[in-house]
């Protein structure tokens, strides 16, 4: 005996299949959007951190933070040979002067080669006249200037 197919069972079969469709589209997004699969992006876009890296970091924040208190003394001990006469007094000048309101905010950095790194970062100065922040988007390079002595070579 033949099944027949009647326009009951043929609106079911349709409806089953939107459903499985739909089912199968939500399965997918979740699969897609998913905290571990999202993790596994993060990892691979974020370079390896050693010694090197944390050293020159924290130089790079030893010179921002002289920057923020406007110790220029701290701030000049800091720098290479080649970034001392490659800047002019007026230009170390002009990057200390005005004190009041300072912040900044280094992102991660990245190796330039294997004695030298490259942060981006962020310098905010208070400004008299508007409630809004200067802002001056830069970078600043630290090098290895011997016996694991870094240094900044670029100033922001």
């Amino acid at each position: 005996m033949k099944p027949t197919l009647t326009m009951d069972s043929f609106s079911n079969n349709l409806r089953f299949r939107k459903s499985a469709r739909s089912l199968c589209f939500l399965l997918a997004l979740t699969i897609a959007f998913s905290p571990a699969s999202s993790a596994k992006k993060r990892k691979a876009a974020t370079p390896a951190v050693d010694a090197s890296y944390i050293a020159a970091l924290a130089t790079a924040d030893r010179f921002l933070t002289a920057w923020q208190s406007s110790d220029q003394e701290a701030a000049l001990l800091l720098l290479t040979d080649r970034a001392k006469h490659k800047a002019s007094e007026a230009g170390i000048d002009a990057l200390f002067h005005d004190p009041a309101g300072r912040a900044f905010e280094i992102v991660h950095g990245r190796p330039l080669n294997r004695s030298r790194y490259q942060f981006p970062v962020v310098l905010l100065q208070a400004s008299g006249d508007t409630n809004q922040p200067h802002r001056k988007f830069t970078n600043i390079v630290v090098a290895n200037s011997g016996k694991n002595d870094w240094a900044v070579d670029t100033l922001p």
